[in-house]
């Protein structure tokens, strides 16, 4: 059975949302899904449920990149937007082109994982590996100061191979030195180096 990283979520106070607000937060999660899926091999298959939860895989070794670019993608759509994920490797099998029929138990993991977070946590795992597990809170804590602009830039820095500065200015159409700043502020390059750090494990 493939080992795979399964991240179940659901988005935090979404009867809140104004109208509208919750479509705009899952085309950010399809943002999200599109770029992981250019990052490595395995088809993040997003998969939306019950209204306001989904679920996504990914490559086992990219499970922290992934729960950050997830969280990106919904902060980078509101001030005010935020998702909870929980997280879990392991084995798994995907029959069709969604997860609606994934059996295995990262999928078990991961939605247990969900139900059991702490009220204020937003990424949590408790059967991951423990390198997984000591990083989540840090990224965690990190990641909830994102603000919208600050997610944008993250979800772009993510990338596999990493952009440079100068492409990333390019891109959002602003000076390198504004890129540098918010990369700084956003924590991102700490987190790249602990994501590539636990890819490379």
């Amino acid at each position: 059975m493939p080992q795979l990283a399964v991240l179940t979520g659901d988005i935090v106070k979404s009867s809140n949302l104004p109208e509208g607000g919750l479509a705009q937060v899952f085309e950010g999660l399809d943002a999200a899904a599109a770029a992981l899926a250019g990052w490595q091999d395995v088809a993040p298959r997003l998969t939306r449920a019950r209204g306001d939860s989904w679920q996504a895989v990914c490559a086992a070794p990219m499970a922290l990149r992934a729960a950050l670019a997830f969280r990106a993608g919904v902060r980078m759509t509101g001030k005010a937007h935020d998702t909870r994920i929980g997280l879990a490797t392991g084995g798994g099998t995907v029959a069709g082109a969604d997860l609606s029929d994934a059996e295995g138990a990262a999928f078990v993991a991961s939605g247990r994982a969900l139900d059991d977070m702490a009220r204020t946590a937003r990424l949590f795992t408790d059967t991951a590996p423990k390198p997984l597990q000591s990083a989540l809170p840090l990224a965690d804590h990190i990641s909830s100061r994102w603000t919208v602009r600050q997610a944008q830039i993250a979800l772009a820095s993510l990338a596999v191979p990493a952009p440079t500065q100068d492409a990333l200015a390019d891109r959002f159409d602003v000076s390198r030195q504004t890129i540098h700043s918010l990369q700084e502020a956003a924590g991102i390059r700490v987190l790249i180096d602990v994501c590539e750090m636990l890819e490379n494990d």
